[in-house]
């Protein structure tokens, strides 16, 4: 039996009765017989029209037509309102909002700081899978008590007596809080340590200023229809959920700023830097440099102090940096604006190098396992040059410099240098330091250590407390000096305001060519630990330096590697016991055991608006 393609198909029913409940309905009439039935469409053979198809099939007639055109109206609209909401909502909920608390802060502030102990976010389960590392910490179901019970054993070993976290602190951050700092009030007393601060924070709505005033004097008056509590300078308010401290002028100015609507949540720099910084925050802190510098004392007693400041370059508008943790790390996150661009009337500076392109560490290879501090410059030798051609500018001190032409200039003296590193070991209980020095080649490494060694060799024969010696290591040449006594080398009268260096005992260090680096160590065992580190051995091997390499920015102009758990260990063995007793008991007091500060991992690189300050990233650190 073949199907008859020219019908509509029919839902088949299970019977002919209509189903319990239901009205039954009458069919349809049968189409005359003389008039011809259309052609069934692919949309009618698949299934039921959509409204879609509806529209899309409209008949072409001038009724129709004008029907169809509606309905594609209709569609339209429906289509591009939805995308509207879309945006909306995504531009609502894919921002962080305004907190309240930061429409108190004046426009004009230069500081503000903001500390979210609410944690904010993804920053409670960030926190609570951090923290489980550390004994105490482990079970998250109680994660907020114990953070609780640590800050409030923190607060009582700071030496707060009477003072409570759970009770006296913790009502007062219920949320954000920031607080903000403007040029201080010249005509406060000058034990005033608020002036100039206010604090805005968010609180439960249960506070007082009864706390912080406690056993001081208080007066009151009415400011904007508020109760301004005054305890000498110091001066507290409370607006609903909101509460106000500092010196009597700035929580002014903090209510006027919120009553106008000019707090530093209208403040274009602090918006871009907010909207810059990526993700839910512990804490913040915004500088707009413009401001700060203003505030900062006069310079123009000091001659030749505006050049100097010119050695930095441009200082951008803003900075803002933040502290957010993940499930295994702390992370500082430094937003800068771009750097102002020169205006036409300014004069143009001296001519200067452009920095080399940064590359894999050649240094940190050479260096020993067990350092436990490493840090790297590449581009030294042309940094060094552009710094003295811009100290040349400060004619204070353009005449000295000129004595280094005699020499080569700066060209000659650090010109050959690519990257510097310094490494510290410890070996036992005592360190040993090594500096690194990149030259182009072998052949250069160690034709600048053979123009040193011939320069502390005649140092040597005059004497003076100096003996020079020389020795092989690993197949290297070793020159070896050793000052009997540095006290010895400067004359007594020589240094200003009759200074003079106090004695010491011998003091050694040594150089050697080693590969492309001219090495300098802090004795002969220094060296030997440097000379030899075999491949697959060095500090670029081991796994903590691996791990913190992959939370740093790919080869970074600077860098920065600790390791905080041998830090500590050669504080611990070198330090007085007096001097690390109280840290310790502190920690035993928060049930860490001190082992907190040794095993949280930190990464510290600078982003920017403008694409070139990514050529300077700031260093990264790790324990």
């Amino acid at each position: 039996m073949t199907d008859d393609q020219t019908r509509p198909i029919e839902n088949p029913q299970p019977d002919d009765q209509p189903r319990p409940g239901t009205t039954p309905v009458e069919p349809a009439p049968a189409p005359a017989a003389d008039a011809p039935e259309p052609a069934a469409s692919p949309e009618q053979v698949s299934g039921p029209e959509s409204t879609m198809d509806a529209i899309m099939a409209g008949s072409t007639g001038p009724a129709a037509s004008a029907g169809g055109r509606l309905r594609w109206i209709v569609a339209l609209g429906v289509a591009a309102l939805a995308v509207v909401v879309a945006i909306g909502a995504i531009l609502l909920l894919g921002s962080r909002p305004t907190p309240e608390a930061l429409k108190y802060i004046p426009g004009d502030a230069a500081v503000v700081a903001e500390v979210r102990m609410d944690l904010p976010g993804d920053q409670m389960q960030k926190l609570g899978n951090l923290l489980a590392h550390f004994p105490g910490f482990r079970d998250q179901a109680t994660l907020t008590d114990k953070i609780d019970e640590a800050l409030s054993r923190l607060v009582s070993a700071g030496g707060l007596g009477g003072v409570d976290y759970r009770t006296d602190i913790k009502p007062w951050l219920s949320g954000p809080a920031f607080v903000g700092m403007r040029a201080p009030d010249a005509g406060a007393p000058g034990n005033a340590s608020l002036n100039g601060v206010v604090i805005s924070a968010t609180t439960t709505g249960t506070v007082s200023c009864d706390a912080p005033f406690k056993n001081l004097t208080v007066t009151h008056e009415r400011y904007h229809n508020m109760d301004l509590a005054l305890a000498g300078d110091s001066a507290c308010v409370i607006d609903g959920h909101q509460a106000l401290i500092g010196d009597a002028r700035s929580v002014r100015n903090a209510i006027d700023a919120h009553a106008g609507g000019t707090g530093i949540d209208r403040s274009d720099r602090y918006r871009a830097a907010r909207a810059a910084l990526q993700g839910d925050q512990l804490a913040t802190v915004y500088l707009d440099s413009q401001t700060f510098t203003s505030m900062l004392p006069s310079a123009s007693g000091t001659p030749g102090l505006e050049a100097f400041a010119a050695l930095t370059g441009a200082v951008p508008d803003w900075s803002m940096t933040g502290v957010r943790a993940e499930d295994d790390a702390l992370v500082l996150d430094t937003i800068a604006a771009p750097a102002p661009a020169p205006s036409a009337s300014d004069t143009a500076g001296p001519s200067l190098l452009p920095l080399p392109a940064t590359h894999p560490s050649v240094i940190a290879p050479m260096a020993p396992a067990d350092t436990i501090l490493f840090a790297e410059d590449q581009g030294t030798g042309v940094g060094l040059q552009n710094l003295l051609t811009r100290l040349r500018a400060v004619p204070e001190l353009s005449a000295p410099l000129q004595m280094l032409d005699g020499v080569g200039g700066g060209a000659e003296l650090v010109g050959w240098i690519e990257d510097v590193g310094v490494a510290v070991s410890v070996h036992g209980t005592t360190p040993d330091g090594a500096v690194f020095l990149v030259a182009k080649d072998d052949a250069a490494a160690a034709d600048r250590v053979r123009t040193i060694s011939g320069f502390l060799a005649l140092a040597g024969l005059g004497g003076q407390g100096i003996e020079v010696h020389d020795s092989t290591i690993s197949g290297a040449a070793v020159t070896t000096v050793t000052i009997t006594d540095l006290s010895k080398l400067v004359p007594p009268g020589s240094l200003p305001g009759g200074e003079q260096v106090p004695s010491t005992g011998p003091v050694s260090f040594s150089i050697a060519a080693h590969g492309r680096a001219v090495v300098l160590t802090s004795g002969e065992a220094a060296m030997t630990a440097v000379l030899n580190v075999k491949p697959g051995a060095s500090l670029v091997d081991q796994p903590r330096y691996k791990q913190a390499l992959t939370r740093a920015l790919a080869s970074s102009r600077f860098s920065l590697f600790l390791d905080v758990r041998g830090g500590v260990a050669l504080v611990e063995a070198v330090a007085p016991p007096d001097s690390v007793r109280r840290p310790h008991r502190i920690a035993a007091d928060l049930g860490l055991d001190g082992r907190l500060i040794r095993a949280i991992e930190v990464r510290h690189q600078r982003q920017s608006a403008h694409p070139v300050a990514q050529e300077e990233p700031w260093p990264f650190v790790s324990a």
